[in-house]
C-alpha cells in the first residue's frame, strides 16, 4: 500500500486539539456571566426574572418548613411558629 493511502495520526490529532482547544476558548470568551445576562435585559424583563427568583425562594423556604415539620413529628415535639422562624442549628 501506497504512503497516500495512510492516515497520518499525529498530525489529525493535533489539528483535532487545536480545532476543540478553539471552540472550547470561544464558548468560554462569547458567553456571557449570569450577571452580565441580567443586566442586558430590558426593565421588563428583569421584573419578570426577579419575580421568578422571588418565587423559588418562596418555594425553597417552605421546603424548609415542611423539612422542620416533619422533624419535629418524627422526634413527636410540638411545633409552634415561632419554631419555624428559627435558623436551624
Amino acid at each position: 500500500m501506497s504512503g497516500a493511502g495512510k492516515i497520518l495520526w499525529g498530525k489529525w490529532l493535533a489539528v483535532t486539539s487545536v480545532i476543540m482547544g478553539v471552540g472550547y476558548t470561544l464558548l468560554k470568551v462569547a458567553t456571557p456571566t449570569e450577571e452580565e445576562f441580567y443586566n442586558s435585559l430590558s426593565p421588563d424583563l428583569k421584573r419578570k426574572v426577579d419575580e421568578v427568583r422571588a418565587q423559588r425562594a418562596a418555594i425553597e423556604n417552605s421546603k424548609l418548613v415542611q423539612a422542620k415539620l416533619e422533624a419535629a413529628s418524627d422526634e413527636g415535639k410540638v411545633v409552634w411558629g415561632s419554631d419555624l422562624k428559627k435558623p436551624s442549628k
